[in-house]
């Protein structure tokens, strides 16, 4: 299987960078991404601003896209497209800590979705025909996320990836969300 190139995105509050490395600066301080090597919490599910909420408009009679938000239910993803006709979408997405509790939205006889033996990646096909199909899933212990949508058989524009209830959208797909760490800034 090819490898896949992943890029960062790190995210302080309402603004978002692309990265190499681990950290990012915000106006005024550097804000680091969280990387514990002994994990000692159950759940760990406090991600940036940015990803936090439904995006609007998530309507299979008007939009085409692909959705992830995070909330106080854990993460969410969404695939709907206008129109009664196939379309598929795809993804990737994998951890260095764990996924946990992960359910289907809606999904009909020929959709799927796995999640794999060490629960450090989720992979899902949705056969979608113009309906509202997705999976709902937490982390645990995980730094970041390494996503990767297709839509029809090719990488996602990342255009028509929505993320969090402000609509942003990844500078590239594939793409990683990192976890920010809370730090003063001075």
């Amino acid at each position: 299987m090819k490898k896949m190139r992943m890029r960062r995105v790190a995210v302080a509050g309402l603004v978002g960078v692309s990265l190499a490395g681990a950290s990012l600066v915000v106006a005024g301080g550097t804000a680091v991404a969280t990387t514990s090597t002994a994990c000692k919490v159950v759940t760990d599910d406090h991600w940036p601003d940015i990803v936090q909420g439904e995006p609007k408009g998530i309507d299979p009679k008007t939009t085409a896209a692909t959705y992830m938000w995070h909330d106080g239910n854990g993460w969410h993803i969404r695939v709907t497209h206008h129109g009664a006709n196939l379309r598929t979408f795809g993804g990737q997405l994998s951890t260095s800590g764990t996924f946990a509790n992960v359910s289907p939205v809606h999904l009909e006889k020929s959709d799927q979705f796995s999640v794999s033996s060490d629960h450090k990646s989720i992979t899902f096909l949705f056969k979608n025909y113009g309906f509202i199909d997705g999976i709902n899933f937490h982390t645990r212990c995980a730094p970041s996320i390494n996503v990767s949508f297709q839509s029809d058989g090719i990488e996602s524009p990342p255009s028509k990836i929505v993320i969090g209830h402000t609509g942003a959208h990844p500078p590239t797909d594939p793409f990683t969300i990192s976890r920010v760490a809370r730090t003063t800034i001075s």
